[in-house]
């Protein structure tokens, strides 16, 4: 009996390959392109510190709660307080002026050098750029050198004023 070739055969020799040719050609430009155009976030990490609820419980009556740097931002300037002693820095509408909380601030780690400790209070409508330019200028200055004022800064929010 002779060998009879099937049709599947046959009809599978007809068929045509895929041609993967032009699809390697987009990837090779595009895979170098996509790499030379990434862009690498680069993050920054600030340091801040949050006031502990069992602090206030562990201090009796006979110790006093140490004073703390307080700096209150609203639309009117920078309110300095506690070891601040109630100085107002001037900053009507958004204005603030920045190298003036510095002097204010050098001038308050001189009379108090051990201190390293800074509350930052803000308003919500504060927005978060002017948070950080406070937040670095209470930290360093640069007047003279890199010089370390208040490393330790905590955040809170305060109730809009009215």
């Amino acid at each position: 009996m002779a060998y009879r070739p099937s049709k599947r055969l046959r009809h599978h020799h007809n068929r045509e390959e895929l041609n993967l040719t032009p699809i390697m050609n987009v990837f090779m430009i595009i895979v170098p392109f996509l790499l030379l155009t990434v862009v690498f976030a680069k993050t920054v990490v600030i340091d801040i510190y949050l006031p502990q609820e069992n602090q206030s419980e562990s201090v009796s009556a006979d110790d006093k709660l140490p004073e703390i740097l307080t700096i209150k931002i609203t639309e009117k300037g920078f309110e300095l307080g506690g070891i601040g002693e109630g100085k107002v820095i001037d900053g009507s509408g958004y204005n603030f002026n920045y190298p003036q909380l510095t002097k204010e601030l050098e001038k308050l780690k001189e009379r108090y050098p051990e201190k390293e400790e800074v509350i930052l209070l803000f308003d919500p409508d504060i927005s978060y750029d002017i948070v950080i330019k406070v937040m670095d200028a209470a930290r360093e200055t640069s007047e003279g050198g890199q010089r370390t004022l208040f490393p330790h800064v905590s955040l809170g929010e305060v109730e809009k004023s009215e």
